[in-house]
Parts: C-alpha cells; structure tokens; sequence
C-alpha cells in the first residue's frame, strides 16, 4: 500500500445478474442448491437441537429463506439459513423467556425472532447496515471463538449419548460435564466420536470425488445406517412429526403481552439477536464476497432488509432466525453457483426432503449432529485460531482472550460490551502518555484529563485533516495526470474508518486517491489496516488509482501486513531478524543478481489473476524481483485462507513476469492441471482438440483468443518443470505449481532457466 496501485485491463465479463436475468443460469443453481440441500439437511436440524428448538423449526427456517431470500437480493452467491454461531444465543433465549423452561421459551423465543426481523427491517430503512463494521475486528473474532467453545461443552453429552439438562450459562454447563459424561452409551458414542474422526479426516481430501460431497451428509447418513443395524432406540435419534405442517409453531404474542415480566427481558433478547445477526451477517457476507469468481459487492443494507424478511416469516412459522452463513456458502460456490437463485432452488429441494423423507431423517443419531456441531465450534475456535491472532500482534492477543473470557463468564452481549471497553483501553492507552508523566510532575493532572478526553474524542472524529487536490505535471500515465486528491488523516481507527469512507467516496472515478498520513497521526489500528487494505483490493479491481503514503513512519507491531501501527518520533525499535526462508531466499536473489524484500504485505490483485481472487488473508513476502536474462520477473512466497479453512494457511511459490514478445498472444488464457478452478474461471470457455497441450492439463480461453504461442509456452514449461498453473492476462503471466508448497531455490533456479528458454521463439 505505498505505491499507486492501478489495475490493468481486464477482461470484459459480464458477472451474473439476480433477478429474472439471473434464471439463465439455472443449471448451474439448481445443481448447486441440490448440493447445499444436502449440507443444509443434518446442518439445519443439528443447529435447532442445539439452539434448545426442535429438530424441524432448522428445517422450517432454512426452507423459509431458501424460497424468500432470491426475491430480496443484497447479495449474489451467498447462503442463508440458520447458524450455529447463533444457536447458543438462541438457547440462552429459550432459557431466559421460558424461566428454564425450554418447552414455554420456544413459542416465546419465536415472539423475539419476529421482532428481530421488524427491527432489522428498522435499522435498514434507516440504513444503519454499514454501522456493524465499526466492531473492532477482534471482539467480533473472539465472540466467534467463545461461540465456538459454547457448542463443543453443550454438545459433548449428546456425543456420547449421555442425558443432559439445558444450562443457561457455560459454567453451569461444565459442571454437570463430569456427570453427564459418565453416562455415556456405547453405541452413540461410536457413532459420535467415528462422525467426528471422519469430518476431520475429510477436512481436506485429496480424493476429487469427496470433494463434491458434503461431510456433514456422509457423517448423517453412516451415522444412521449403524444406528439402524445396531436398533438405536428412539431417544436417541432426531424426533420428526409425520408431517412437516405438524411441526409448525406459532411465536406466543398472547402469553408475553400477559407477562409484563417478560417485557424486558424479551427486550434484552431483541436486542441481543440483532446485534449477532447483524455482525455475523456482515462478517458472512464480506467472506463471501471474497471468493465470489467474479468479486460482486453485497449491499449490506438490502442485506439487513432481506434478513429482516426471512426472520418475520421464519418465526412466524416456527423457525430460527436466519443470517447469511459462510459454510454453505462457500459449498454454493464450489458447486458453480452463479446467483442468488441457487438458494431457491435450495430450498425447494429441502421442502422436497423434509415432506418426501420425513422417516429416513428420524434415523439420524443425535450423536451423529453433535459430532457435526462440535466440529463446526472446533473450526472456531481451534489453537491455529489463537495462533492467527498472536501473529498479528500482542495487542490483538489481548483483547481477543479477555474478550473471549468475558463472554463465557457473563454472556455473549455483556461480553462482547467489555471486549468494546478494553479495546478502547488499550487504544486510548496507546495514543497518551503514561501515567508516571503525573506522578514525576511533567504533566498536570488537568491536562492530563483534557488530553485523555481529546484523545476518547478523536477516536470517533473524522480522521481528515485537509482534503486537497494536487496535479501532478509531466506525470507518465494518464491516471498521474488526473488530478489527485488527497486526504491528509490523522489516527486512523476502526471506530473513525467510516468517516473516511464517507470522504473518499466522493473522489471521481478517474481521479487517484491518494491517502497520506502526518506526524500528528499517532496511531493506526488493526481494524483500520485491514480498511484499508479492503479499499486498496476495492479501487485495484475497479481499476481505480490508489495510494497509501507515509506508512514506513510508523513502528508495527509484528511482522504481520495488518498489524497495528504506532507512531512516536525518536523512537529506536529493533531490527527485524530474517527467518531461514527469508535468508535462503535473500541467498538465491543475490546469486541471481536480483533484488530482494523480506517484508511481509497484503496481495492486491491489481491484475485481475483468478487465483489472486480466491480466499482470505491473502500474504506475500521473501519477494524476488528484476531483470532476469531479458525478462521483467518477481518471484514470491504466497499464502492465503479459504473459508471454511479460515486458519490454514494453503501456499505457493509464484512467479510473476512480463510477456517480453511485442506480438504477445491475445485476451485471457489459462492453462491448468485437470480441473483446478474450473469452477472460478468464469468468462472463459475450455478449448478443446489444442496442438502441443500438454498432458493432463486444460485450456480456457476467452472467445477467440487461444493462441498456439501460449500453449506452446506452457507445453514448454510443464515439460521441463512440470505441472504448472499458468495464467496470462494481457501482457502478464503468473504460474506456479498446484500441487507444491513454497518452493526450493533449486527448482525456483529451474523455473527460471525453463521460462527463458519456453519464451525463445
């Protein structure tokens, strides 16, 4: 983020369309709603029976938004439906509205989601959508674990099959573990513990096949055919009515409108379930977006309406509110779904399962859904989550275990309000000086006050200073000679983000944007770092001018891309120490005679690669770059998440370069091994029957532009190196290889030598 960041030209592809244009692509949604259909079914009731409801209100809320949520729109291939992250709170409602009694709180429960959806409905008129972003990244990550956590204690006496009492808080629900567990039944917890094995083991599969198939149905289905052979009593397999109609419950406005003891509490639930719908939903959607093929932006506010839609009716019918949920999703995705239609045609197959297959879904074990639960909660709050976020810094370790801590104490609302105050602690505390300044005597207690109320202030004030515009003379591009605006800033915080976000939104598309921080900015946060970097990858992909400048003045707390970033004159910090991979790559740039960075920064796709638009986090480092042997190249170490994997990292070695040839092949072409990103690779169409292909891999072009140069380049390449992902774009390559990890100096040397001599006529 310190250079102009412009994107090239890019393919001209015309991304799907919702509504009734978007019905043209029915055969990929239909065969991708079949697909989430089949994820949806065990997913939907586990949630339920977790959430304290029964198995089939799961069933009712992820009909009610497959068939409503096309017609809302706010998003393109986003799945919605219950969520686990939302069944503790929806327990805790039961818990709290029924006084301890699930059977009174489930109608009374059903009054809050209905009100919930009124509010939403509320809040998106008034389009406060984009106000959920102002949550510091961190508490919303940490509320995600605590939930994560939630799921695994309530859920490990149903693994096991043992008899269990619904606990309000996590506390009492470990207390009574040790008793529960001793109860266990030999049956269910085989079925519980071998579904959990085998999630685990099919969490990344090499086998192709799997790869189609939903875990969570395969754990469903094994999970009730042993639970037949071995005649599993009813008690412990899901209870279904003999009809879907049967199961319908209507929210109890009667009974809570005669509790005037209820009022408030039902008041606190309200509250409670739009803020978690809310910041889920956002948090959802943004994951979404990311690994959307063709990167079309949600509307947050349409979305909030859409929700509010789903949540009146889902409750009027007996269902669990409903929010936009990553895992589905990204099976959506995988699957080929193109629009919002996908969720239809979702929930046309599961009212077709729920009124066709009522018996055969009696025959699941409820250990068999507690495995698949608890494995969703261990995927959010697993070690590697906790390492992500040490990495990024102690600051973030910090408010992220005192948050999660917080919330398993007291509840998910309360907590989350002390993960906000420390975060504003820790902020505040980092922008003043410190306390020994009052004792020593260099600073009066007076000013000492009115600094730190200066300080709270600022943290909620428009962080521009001066907006101005520059022209630049005798600039090389046309986009240099546009004229500049920039925004001169301040600290710049999650909390004061969207105040930038209201200036830079009225910089005409043309014009570069240019974002320059002063001395007196002390300090930029983590939430705002990843601002940024979410509005450089916005401006790249929309070939819109953008530059971040003065960021080296400031001392980052770790070496990761996001961290946050402290600012203080004449301060000395230490030198950063190169790793071994960073000094054997510093060793082969030097040998090459190449330039070397060892900085770790954010990838901005400012080309347009599909595999650059793929996942989250996305982190290049040890780069290699210059002139080798006549060709512009730029080697680098690549690493990037893909939900529902938020926290493995998947790495390459890429190789970057400039096609040198003046009669370069035309338009955009992809080479890849067997079927890799076939499903991403929209707006180009497999070429068939092409000379000099190399064995096992395919070709995709855009219309008319296959060229025999190209194949013959990656004929070439492949043979000397073998497989290889190699994509060109107009004038610029990147290649790498699928099935490799970062890769050794030699075969980087290797590759080296095989691309000069590929591109020799």
């Amino acid at each position: 983020m310190s250079r102009i960041s412009t994107a090239a030209e890019m393919a001209p592809q015309k991304a799907p369309q919702n509504g009734w244009a978007g019905l043209r692509h029915w055969r990929h949604d239909m065969l991708a709603g079949f697909q989430v259909a089949l994820l949806w079914t065990p997913f939907s009731l586990g949630v339920a029976l977790a959430s304290g409801a029964p198995a089939v209100a799961g069933l009712i809320s992820a009909i009610v938004a497959g068939l409503l949520y096309p017609f809302l729109g706010g998003s393109y291939v986003t799945v919605s439906g219950p969520a686990a992250a939302l069944a503790p709170v929806l327990l805790w409602g039961m818990l709290t509205l029924g006084h301890g009694d699930l059977a009174a709180g489930y109608p009374l429960v059903l009054v809050a989601v209905v009100f919930t959806g009124i509010l939403q409905l509320v809040l998106a008129a008034l389009k406060a959508g984009r106000y959920t972003s102002l949550l510091p990244v961190t508490v919303v990550e940490a509320m995600l674990a605590a939930i994560g956590i939630m799921i695994i204690v309530r859920q490990l006496p149903a693994l096991v099959g043992a008899p269990s009492a619904p606990a309000k808080s996590v506390l009492e629900a470990l207390t009574q573990l040790p008793t529960q567990l001793a109860q266990a039944q030999v049956v269910p917890l085989a079925i519980g513990v071998g579904g959990l094995l085998l999630l685990f083991a099919l969490r990344r599969p090499k086998q192709a096949m799997w790869r189609w198939i939903p875990p969570a149905i395969v754990v469903a289905a094994l999970g009730g055919l042993v639970g037949w052979l071995a005649e599993l009593p009813a008690g412990f397999r899901i209870a279904m009515p003999e009809q879907l109609i049967d199961g319908i419950v209507f929210p109890d406005f009667a009974g809570w409108l005669q509790s005037p003891d209820l009022w408030l509490p039902m008041l606190m639930v309200v509250l409670t379930f739009t803020m978690i719908d809310g910041v889920e939903s956002v948090a959802s959607v943004k994951a979404v977006d990311k690994i959307d093929p063709w990167r079309r932006q949600s509307d947050a506010n349409k979305t909030l309406r859409a929700m509010g839609v789903c949540n009146v009716a889902s409750g009027m019918l007996g269902g669990l509110t409903v929010i936009p949920n990553a895992v589905p999703s990204r099976a959506n995705i995988d699957a080929g779904a193109r629009t919002l239609w996908s969720n239809l045609y979702s929930g046309v197959f599961l009212l077709v399962f729920a009124l066709a297959l009522p018996s055969l879904l009696t025959l699941i074990p409820l250990a068999a859904i507690a495995s698949i639960l608890i494995y969703i909660g261990w995927r959010l709050c697993e070690p590697a989550v906790f390492v992500r976020i040490a990495a990024i810094g102690r600051d973030r370790l910090l408010v992220f275990t005192a948050t999660v801590i917080a919330i398993l104490l007291t509840d998910l609302l309360k907590g989350m309000f002390i993960g906000v105050a420390i975060e504003l602690v820790l902020l505040l505390y980092l922008q003043t000086p410190s306390l020994r300044w009052i004792i020593t005597g260099r600073m009066t207690f007076k000013d000492a006050m009115q600094l730190y109320r200066q300080t709270i202030v600022g943290m909620f004030r428009n962080p521009v200073i001066k907006h101005r515009i520059e022209r630049v003379v005798d600039a090389p591009t046309d986009a240099g000679a546009a004229p500049h605006h920039v925004f001169t800033l301040g600290s710049l915080l999650g909390f004061n983000t969207l105040r930038l976000q209201e200036e830079i939104a009225g910089v005409p598309p043309a014009h570069p944007t240019v974002l320059r921080f002063t001395e007196s900015a002390k300090l930029i946060d983590h939430s705002a770092m990843e601002f940024l970097q979410h509005t450089e990858e916005e401006y790249a992909a929309e070939g819109r001018p953008f530059e971040v400048q003065g960021l080296e003045h400031f001392h980052p707390f770790s070496a990761h891309p996001l961290a946050t970033r402290l600012q203080e004159p004449g301060s000395k910090w230490r030198e950063v120490v190169l790793d071994e991979r960073a000094r054997t790559m510093a060793g082969l740039a030097e040998a090459l005679g190449l330039s070397f960075d060892a900085s770790v920064r954010v990838t901005v796709n400012r080309d347009g690669f599909v595999y650059l638009r793929r996942g989250d986090q996305r982190e290049e480092r040890n780069t290699i770059s210059g002139n080798y042997q006549g060709v512009t190249v730029r080697v680098l170490d690549y690493e990037h998440t893909s939900p529902p994997d938020y926290y493995v990292a998947h790495r390459h070695t890429l190789l970057f370069f400039d096609w040198p040839d003046a009669a370069a092949p035309p338009g955009v072409q992809v080479l890849a091994p067997g079927h890799y990103l076939e499903r991403y690779l929209v707006g180009l169409t497999e070429v068939e029957n092409k000379e000099s292909l190399p064995s096992g891999h395919r070709l995709y072009a855009e219309e008319g532009a296959a060229d025999d140069g190209f194949v013959i380049f990656g004929a070439r390449m492949v043979a000397a190196v073998g497989e290889l992902y190699i994509e060109y774009r107009r004038g610029r390559v990147l290649l790498f290889a699928p099935g490799r990890a970062w890769e050794s100096p030699v075969r980087i040397q290797a590759m080296l030598r095989a691309l000069r001599q590929a591109l020799v006529p």
